[in-house]
């Protein structure tokens, strides 16, 4: 994107974000929210912030380091916003939407960010520039109500950007994902409740409100934690100036759930608008650490995936005539075993990959009648960029050889307009990031993760400039 259209998008985002009106509805949700007393920082997080980068120049090796005092302060302020991050939370997960479609998240953020005193960011960020690809009612209708129209689902454009600090460099990003899961929520609730009380635990609690769509994967906890970080942040100020040299940059992150936000974001430029980010960090929730503990790596943190579709095309017919036919069910079902030896044989062993079939669709509902079509749909993930694009290729060849030796062909081979790349932590960056993760983790230290097939658009940023991805 040229300097110029940088320019355009900054400022026509400006000028909507002053547009967005919530609905009395939504003032009502806000009302209900516990907010702190005070934007401001209490004298002592003031001083251990000032006491830090003056003595220390804000490097947490420092042996002259108050970096003890620092964070004490920094969980007391932490621990007074709780009921509000709470209630925050539960806002988000009640109103979960899809990629591209985080029309209302957008505006809750932004309402939360002003009751900070934060009066000055742009929207419009990760716009859909493949609206014909990504079905607006993928995983349930989308219910257009207010002023939404079609044009704005399709176009996507939610994600936010907010600069904290002097507007200089250093710079630093911090990255927070908005999108929810075609997924209905089924979470439990205690069993000593009443039909009633459950009834209304899951209306004004924290159960989602639009059936089919989840936060399932914990951006709305994301989204959560980055709001109270900036809410710490924009308080560290003495007399209109604050303490700490430089910008953070704050993004909220539309379309990480397959739809490449991250990549879309960049290409708008984010990455480059003045003051250039020098590092970028983000987190993500991880059910099998324990609660108030950091995992972390160097090197490959998340794998490269891409999503694949597949069509196989045969003859249809009666099914008490198997002879007279060509079974694309049965051609199907021969792929997906022989896709498994992409792994076991077509895969140095000291590698890894995944080739995984999730769905798969034939037949009109006739139980005697063999369909002429069957379609199934996959990931593949790798650790690496190449060995992702020669699971792509396999699987492929694969597919079409299987579904000739049955009398069938392949008529469709479909993938990812953005395969996510390896998220992939800076070795440079680590003994910083650890040290600095490490205050807030139990034990005083980070915990050593193994890499995971899980697959992240964060990635994209990371091929940008150095950065840090947590669990």
């Amino acid at each position: 994107m040229s300097h110029k259209n940088k320019e355009e998008c900054t400022s026509s985002s400006s000028s909507s974000s002053s547009n967005v009106q919530p609905s009395d509805w939504l003032e009502d949700e806000m009302e209900q929210i516990p907010w702190p007393p005070s934007s401001s920082s209490s004298d002592a997080l003031l001083n251990a912030v000032q006491s830090f980068f003056e003595n220390t120049n804000g490097n947490p090796n420092d042996p002259s380091s108050n970096q003890d005092d620092l964070q004490s302060v920094i969980h007391q302020q932490s621990t007074s916003l709780h009921p509000t991050l709470v209630s925050i939370r539960r806002l988000l997960h009640r109103y979960p939407e899809l990629m591209f479609q985080e029309r209302l998240t957008s505006q809750i953020v932004q309402r939360v960010l002003k009751e900070m005193g934060i009066e000055e960011f742009s929207v419009g960020w990760g716009k859909n520039i493949y609206s014909k690809y990504y079905d607006r009612n993928e995983g349930g209708d989308v219910e257009l109500t207010n002023d939404i129209t079609t044009e704005e689902y399709d176009g996507g454009g939610f994600g936010i950007v907010v600069d904290i600090g002097s507007g200089e460099t250093p710079c630093v990003l911090l990255r927070a994902d908005m999108d929810a899961l075609p997924i209905v929520e089924r979470t439990p609730l205690p069993p000593d409740l009443t039909e009633e009380q459950q009834r209304q635990q899951r209306a004004h609690q924290f159960h989602s409100h639009h059936h089919g769509k989840m936060h399932a994967c914990g951006h709305d906890a994301h989204m959560t934690m980055l709001l109270g970080a900036t809410h710490i942040l924009h308080s560290l100020q003495q007399n209109n100036k604050y303490l700490f040299p430089g910008t953070i940059r704050i993004i909220f992150q539309p379309a990480e759930e397959g739809g490449a936000g991250a990549k879309r974001m960049s290409e708008e430029g984010v990455l480059v608008q003045h003051p250039k980010p020098s590092f970028a960090f983000a987190m993500h929730v991880w059910p099998t650490l324990p609660s108030g503990t950091i995992g972390f790596r160097s090197g490959p943190m998340l794998g490269a995936a891409d999503m694949f579709t597949l069509t196989i095309e045969g003859v249809g017919g009666h099914a008490a005539f198997p002879h007279l036919v060509s079974d694309p069910i049965v051609a199907s079902s021969a792929i997906i075993l022989n896709l498994q030896t992409l792994v076991s044989r077509g895969m140095n062993p000291l590698e890894s990959g995944v080739v995984s079939v999730t769905q798969v669709e034939a037949g009109d509902g006739a139980f005697n009648v063999i369909p002429a079509k069957a379609v199934m749909r996959g990931t593949i993930r790798a650790l690496s960029d190449q060995s992702l694009l020669e699971l792509r290729e396999g699987l492929v060849s694969i597919a079409t050889h299987t579904a000739l030796a049955h009398g069938c062909k392949l008529s469709l081979s479909s993938f990812s307009k953005d395969h996510y790349p390896v998220t992939m932590n800076n070795d440079m960056l680590f003994p910083f990031a650890s040290k600095v993760a490490g205050l807030v983790s139990e034990g005083g230290e980070v915990t050593n993760v193994d890499p995971t097939m899980g697959a992240e658009d964060f990635a994209f940023l990371a091929q940008g400039v150095p950065s840090a991805f947590f669990f």
